[in-house]
C-alpha cells in the first residue's frame, strides 16, 4: 500500500508532510491517524525544520472520522485518538501552514483550525459535518472553530453541519491566510513558508510555544466537554442508524 503520508525537507528547512491516503481520502482511520503523528514525531525528532507544510490530496484536503471508529463509539468504546491529531499539531515547535488545496470537513478542516496559517481553496467545501451524522463535535471544534471562522459563524458551522465554499467563506469577511483559486494554493503556502525560513529557527520556536498557548488550554477545555457529550450523543439509538445511513451498511 501506497505510504500515507509522504515527508520532504528542504535544505532552506522548510518541510512538507504530504497525506495522501487515496483510497480512504484522508479519512481519520487508525492507520492514518499513527501516520500522521508518525510523520510530525519525524520532523521534529530528526530533521528540527523551520516550517512545516500540511496539504492533502489535490481533491480532499481530509475527510474527517471513518465509519469503523465513529461505530467504536457508538459501542461505548469511547475513541479519542482522533484528538491526538489536534494535540499533535498544536504542540509540534515548528509553525504548521495548511494547504487546503481540496476540500475539509469534521476533523479534517479541524487540523487547519489547529495550524499556524491556513491557506483555502475558493472552490473547495469546507465544513464541520458531526450533527448531520447525528452526533456532536469533537476533535476540539467547540472551542477552536471559532478562531478561524469567528464565535457566530462558527455557531452556525456547527449546528447545521452546512459546507461553505471557500470564496463564499471570503464573502463573509473570514479572517484566514489567503482564500486563492485552487491552483494557487501550493504556491502561496510555499511563499509563506519561504518567509519563515529566513528567520532564526530558535526564535521561530519560542514563538511557536507562546502563540500555541492559547489552544493548548483550548484543547483540555475541549477534551473535557466534547467527551461528555459523546458518551450522551453516540448512545442514542438514531446516531448509530443516522452513521450507518450516511456510510451505507
Amino acid at each position: 500500500m501506497k505510504d500515507i503520508v509522504k515527508i520532504e525537507v528542504l535544505n532552506n528547512g522548510i518541510a512538507h508532510l504530504r497525506m495522501q491516503d487515496e483510497e480512504h481520502k484522508n479519512t481519520f482511520s487508525d492507520d492514518f491517524v499513527d501516520a500522521v503523528i508518525a510523520g510530525l514525531d519525524k520532523l521534529e525528532n530528526e530533521h528540527n525544520p523551520k516550517v512545516c507544510i500540511l496539504s492533502g490530496l489535490p481533491d480532499v484536503f481530509s475527510g474527517g472520522a471513518d465509519k469503523q471508529n465513529l461505530m467504536d463509539l457508538c459501542d461505548g468504546k469511547i475513541h479519542v485518538k482522533d484528538l491526538l491529531i489536534s494535540e499533535r499539531i498544536v504542540n509540534t515547535p515548528f509553525p504548521i501552514i495548511a494547504a487546503m488545496e481540496g476540500h475539509a470537513v469534521g476533523g479534517g478542516l479541524i487540523m487547519a483550525v489547529c495550524s499556524d496559517m491556513v491557506v483555502a481553496a475558493r472552490e473547495s467545501r469546507y465544513g464541520v459535518v458531526f450533527m448531520n451524522m447525528g452526533f456532536t463535535p469533537g476533535i476540539g471544534c467547540t472551542e477552536l472553530l471559532a478562531n478561524l471562522v469567528g464565535p457566530f459563524i462558527a455557531n452556525e458551522m456547527m449546528y447545521t453541519g452546512k459546507c461553505y465554499k471557500g470564496k463564499e467563506l471570503a464573502e463573509k469577511g473570514i479572517q484566514i491566510n489567503y482564500i486563492v483559486p485552487k491552483a494557487e494554493v501550493p504556491a502561496k503556502a510555499e511563499n509563506i513558508a519561504l518567509q519563515i525560513s529566513e528567520k532564526s529557527v530558535k526564535s521561530i520556536s519560542l514563538l511557536k510555544h507562546a502563540l500555541s498557548a492559547k489552544k493548548k488550554q483550548q484543547l483540555i477545555t475541549a477534551r473535557v466537554q466534547e467527551d461528555f457529550m459523546h458518551r450522551l450523543s453516540f448512545g442514542f439509538p438514531e446516531t448509530r442508524k443516522t452513521i450507518e445511513e450516511h456510510y451505507g451498511k
